[in-house]
């Protein structure tokens, strides 16, 4: 056999080996496409069976947590045999780079998730005719605050209410959602404080939500300036025209059955020249506040979904409504209703915020009479 003939038999194994490497590390990759497709839509199988915030932080464990040390398991492999074994370097070099770059696309995926969205608060404006005010009105929805503890984030939100000038602030529960090693008693103080210092002329009003029920023991004296609206009701002459505000309890929030009991008695109350506001934490009272003459409904608590999947719209929503009624304002029969995506995030079983495509908001509801309207 001539030298040459050795040459191109070797040439032929070492071309045998790289589509080898090729076929396999498609193969592993292939395996590995379909285990994540499988995963994800279980987990969106699972957000449809159990709504609530748990799927959310399983999804985030496995695709920016689990998957990228998967595939950077697979890098280190390629890569160190690219070193060690002198057969299709090449093939493995570039098997390891593709890994690499997958592996570091979903950390950065993670942190973006994890510290941008979050805390990129937008505020979202609402501009509302209403010929039952002489003058305009500014209205702040705030909803979901849901401090882990309080910190930067949290006092650049105040930062934000202070520069809006709201004449008045209507909070809609989940003040704190405290992650260990912070507390009730060490976070409360500093949040009440961020409260007092924004307090609009016209007062900021709140509802209790599902993660603080360490409030329900502070007497209505220790809260001031926010005042607890639950299953209760107060009506602010502006000066411009009366507002008649109703506060859900929790529980009612959560019903429409029980919320229209507790309506009822406000309606007959209040007069129908009022701008009627009508607040709670969760959306579900206002699928039975339809045929209600109230001008305003304002809830929390679906965080806009937090992760919104292209196509699919939010992953969950914990609530009952329609997922369109998850974040925004529309006309839901005669009121009209806010859903707040919420100025923070979930932190369910402590982990961090997770945002995506679902940043951070609060709404500026500018009440306007009709006759200014051109």
């Amino acid at each position: 056999m001539t030298e040459l003939q050795r040459l191109g038999m070797t040439d032929v194994a070492s071309r045998s080996r790289s589509r080898r490497v090729w076929m396999g590390g498609s193969c592993v990759g292939l395996v590995l496409l379909l285990y994540v497709v499988l995963r994800n839509v279980l987990f969106v199988r699972a957000g449809m069976l159990r709504p609530d915030f748990g799927v959310i932080h399983d999804a985030y464990r496995f695709n920016l947590g689990q998957l990228p040390l998967i595939l950077a398991i697979l890098a280190a492999l390629c890569l160190g045999l690219a070193v060690t074994w002198t057969g299709s370097r090449k093939s493995l070099l570039w098997l390891g780079v593709v890994y690499a770059f997958l592996a570091v696309d979903l950390w950065a995926l993670r942190y973006y998730v994890t510290y941008v969205e979050p805390e990129r608060l937008v505020i979202r404006q609402v501009r509302l005719e209403t010929p039952k005010l002489g003058a305009p009105l500014r209205i702040l929805h705030v909803a979901d605050i849901q401090a882990g503890s309080v910190g930067a984030y949290e006092e650049s939100i105040f930062e934000a209410i202070e520069q809006l000038e709201p004449d008045l602030i209507i909070n809609t529960g989940d003040f704190l959602q405290v992650v260990p090693p912070a507390t009730f008693e060490s976070e409360w103080p500093k949040l009440h404080a961020l409260i007092a210092r924004v307090n609009p002329p016209l007062g900021t009003y709140g509802a209790f939500g599902d993660t603080e029920r360490e409030l329900y023991r502070f007497d209505a004296a220790t809260l001031k300036p926010l005042v607890m609206l639950s299953s209760r009701n107060v009506r602010i002459d502006t000066g411009r025209g009366a507002i008649s505000l109703h506060g859900l309890s929790l529980y009612e929030s959560n019903s429409g059955e029980w919320a229209m009991r507790s309506v009822g008695q406000w309606l007959e109350q209040s007069s129908a020249d009022d701008f009627r506001i009508l607040f709670g934490h969760s959306p579900n009272y206002a699928l039975a506040v339809g045929e209600s003459p109230i001008d305003l409904c304002l809830a929390g608590h679906t965080h806009g979904g937090q992760v919104n999947l292209p196509f699919y719209g939010p992953l969950v929503i914990d609530s009952e409504v329609p997922k369109s009624w998850a974040k925004g304002f529309r006309r839901v029969g005669v009121p009209y209703l806010n859903v707040s995506a919420g100025a923070g995030s979930n932190r369910f079983g402590g982990l961090p915020p997770i945002r995506f495509n679902c940043p951070t908001e609060m709404t500026l509801i500018e009440l306007v009479p009709m006759r200014s309207i051109r």
